[in-house]
C-alpha cells in the first residue's frame, strides 16, 4: 500500500536559533538547492496570489491517476487498498500529512504579507513559510514532529520546497494565469517510499464570492 495522509494538523515553520538540530537543518537544505538558486525580489504581482482558491476538476490532473503512473514507472504494481473512486490513495501516517493536502484538497486560501506566505487547506491545516533569503537558511522549527518549507521566486512564478516529516521531498510551482484569476499549481511529491516522484498539475479558480439581490 503506498498512501500518503490525510489528518487535521498544523504545520508551523519559526526561524530558529543556533543550535546543532539547526546546523544539521541549514546544511542538508543548502546542499539540497539546485545550482544558482538565488534570492529574488518579490514580484509586482506577489500580492495577487492572496485569495480563496477552488479546483478546477476538469483542467487538473487526476491525482490518483499520477500516483499509478509513478508507481508502474518504478516497475511496481497497482496496491489494493481497498477503497475505490476519487481519492483511493489517501490517508496514512500523520508525517505523510503534507502531501495529501498539496495533491488532493479542492480549497486552498493563500495569505501574502511580504515576506511571509501562509497556505491554508480544509480542516485548518497551515503552513508558514518564507520567500526572502530566510526561506532557504533558517524558515524551519527544530521539532523532529514537523515538516518544513522555503520558498523563492522565479520570475513571476512562486517556488517552493518542502521536507515532510518522512523523509520525502516536495517541489511546488504557483503561477497567476488568465490576469490573476487561475492559479496553476506544477508539484513535484516524493514520499520516502515512492522511487519515483508523483507528477501532477492543478489549476484553481479564484473564488469570486456571489453578491445578493439586496447587494446589488
Amino acid at each position: 500500500m503506498f498512501p500518503w495522509a490525510g489528518s487535521n494538523s498544523i504545520i508551523r515553520f519559526m526561524l530558529i536559533g543556533s543550535s546543532h538540530r539547526f546546523n544539521q537543518i541549514l546544511i542538508a537544505v543548502m546542499l539540497l538547492l539546485p545550482p544558482g538558486y538565488s534570492v529574488a525580489q518579490a514580484p509586482a504581482i506577489a500580492a495577487e496570489f492572496n485569495g480563496l482558491w477552488v479546483i478546477d476538476e476538469g483542467e487538473s490532473d487526476d491525482t490518483d491517476r499520477q500516483v499509478e503512473i509513478a508507481i508502474k514507472a518504478a516497475g511496481g504494481q497497482i496496491p489494493r487498498t481497498g477503497k475505490y473512486g476519487k481519492g483511493r490513495y489517501r490517508g496514512g501516517p500523520p508525517e505523510q500529512a503534507l502531501y495529501d493536502c498539496i495533491s488532493y484538497d479542492d480549497v486552498l486560501r493563500i495569505s501574502y504579507q511580504e515576506p511571509e506566505f501562509t497556505f491554508t487547506y480544509p480542516q485548518n491545516f497551515t503552513r508558514v513559510f518564507y520567500s526572502d533569503g530566510r526561506s532557504r537558511s533558517a524558515s524551519a522549527r527544530g521539532d523532529e514532529g514537523l515538516d518544513y518549507s522555503f520558498a523563492g521566486w522565479e520570475g513571476d512564478t512562486l517556488r517552493v520546497e518542502s521536507r515532510p516529516r518522512d523523509g520525502g521531498w516536495i517541489i511546488e510551482y504557483y503561477t497567476l494565469e488568465a490576469g490573476g484569476q487561475r492559479l496553476r499549481a506544477e508539484l513535484q511529491l516524493k514520499p520516502s517510499s515512492f522511487s519515483k516522484p508523483v507528477e501532477i498539475v492543478r489549476f484553481f479558480n479564484r473564488y469570486q464570492q456571489q453578491k445578493s439581490d439586496a447587494d446589488k
